[in-house]
């Protein structure tokens, strides 16, 4: 495990780590000011520990959010307050210095947006008063609720995405993964959510439509392709699929398998299935017992791991189902489970409130299980991979 130690330059400053690489960290600071907002994005450097300005912009509509995405060289940054238009900057990341800026204007209100890779930017937007009529017949000829859109930022072209998939499953059900070099889409197709579909299992026999949950993958360049030529329809295979009797939920990803968890309602025999894109293979990883009193699932999308948490009187026991052997326990008075790292460090948070100055507190704690010593830390907590900043 590596910490990262950076509580000395982050006191008293509104700060939000976005990236942690294996070199640098990068993080926003905003400060408010006579009804506006100046936004700054920062670098530190882990060996120098030095902060670098990268670049910063003085907001006149403080209601402006921000969403930036770091890439290799360069940074996106959106900017939008749900209106039916938004700003999209591109950054060097060395430098600093704007390489793109575009005013976006699309029908509808924004309602999210992902990056497909440093030039791809999809954008979703939902029905708004002056639009609900044109968003009505869309639903009814698409089935879909948003609009879908592709902004290329080299062309500087809007795509209208036409794909049923990707326009209505929206951004939280696609998920990016590069394996050997190849950028996939991990398409998220559940029907509703699982109480839901489990309800329609106990009255299927009045149910003539297909109930399906589905999870799909494509190589990210034909999607892009198909976006850009305005195509319907995206080279796809299904990694998992289950009818009106079972359900299949994505759980997570590493370097090369996507993580799902499946469930038959007849037997309620749940299992973590893995499949592998490189290998195109299948692999059942573990069962799930039903969870005892007190015992819980605890899972970690990306890279993935499943835990057990079982509270006892004093002591809470982690066990790793997938992505870890951890056999580990930890006093109660550490707080709530957030992680495992290395199989050894456990990582909990409590929240404390003080009578004093009438807040909550929130402690992060790092135990040592190999010695069962633990230190607590009164600040924010971000964890990537084995790496955990604490500012």
């Amino acid at each position: 495990m590596t910490v990262i130690d950076i509580r000395n330059i982050f006191s008293d400053r509104n700060i939000a780590l976005i990236d942690v690489t294996a070199t640098h960290l990068y993080y926003t600071e905003k400060k408010y000011e006579n009804g506006k907002c100046d936004l700054y994005i920062l670098e530190y450097n882990r060996s120098s520990r030095r902060e670098k300005l990268v670049t910063n912009y003085s907001l006149d509509d403080p209601s402006l959010i921000d969403h930036i995405y770091v890439f290799e060289k360069t940074m996106m940054i959106v900017l939008e307050n749900g209106s039916n238009s938004l700003w999209l900057i591109e950054i060097d990341k060395k430098s600093g210095g704007e390489l793109n800026r575009r005013k976006i204007v699309c029908t509808g209100t924004f309602t999210e947006c992902l990056p497909l890779d440093n030039q791809h930017l999809l954008i979703y937007t939902s029905p708004d008063q002056m639009n609900a009529e044109v968003f009505r017949k869309y639903k009814e000829i698409t089935g879909c609720d948003y609009l879908c859109y592709m902004y290329d930022l080299k062309t500087n072209q809007k795509h209208f995405v036409k794909i049923p998939i990707i326009a209505s499953i929206g951004s939280g059900n696609v998920k990016l993964m590069n394996i050997q070099g190849e950028s996939y889409l991990i398409l998220l197709d559940p029907f509703g959510d699982e109480e839901t579909k489990e309800n329609y299992f106990k009255e299927q026999r009045w149910i003539n439509t297909d109930i399906r949950d589905n999870i799909w993958f494509c190589k990210t360049s034909d999607a892009i392709e198909q976006m850009e030529s305005g195509g319907e329809n995206i080279r796809k295979q299904c990694i998992a699929s289950a009818d009106i009797k079972a359900l299949v939920r994505y759980m997570g990803s590493d370097l090369d398998k996507v993580y799902f968890r499946a469930k038959e309602f007849k037997s309620s025999i749940e299992k973590i299935c893995s499949f592998d894109i490189a290998e195109n293979t299948l692999t059942v990883e573990a069962t799930l017992e039903p969870p005892e009193k007190n015992t819980s699932y605890i899972v970690e999308e990306k890279p993935f791991k499943a835990f057990t948490v079982t509270k006892g009187r004093a002591r809470t026991v982690v066990q790793g189902v997938v992505g870890s052997d951890a056999e580990l326990s930890y006093n109660n008075d550490l707080g709530k489970f957030i992680t495992c790292i290395n199989d050894r460090y456990i990582i909990t948070n409590r929240q404390i409130f003080s009578e004093e100055s009438k807040r909550t507190l929130s402690y992060y704690y790092i135990c040592d299980c190999s010695s069962d010593k633990s230190e607590s830390y009164d600040c924010n907590c971000y964890i990537k991979g084995n790496t955990l900043v604490i500012y």
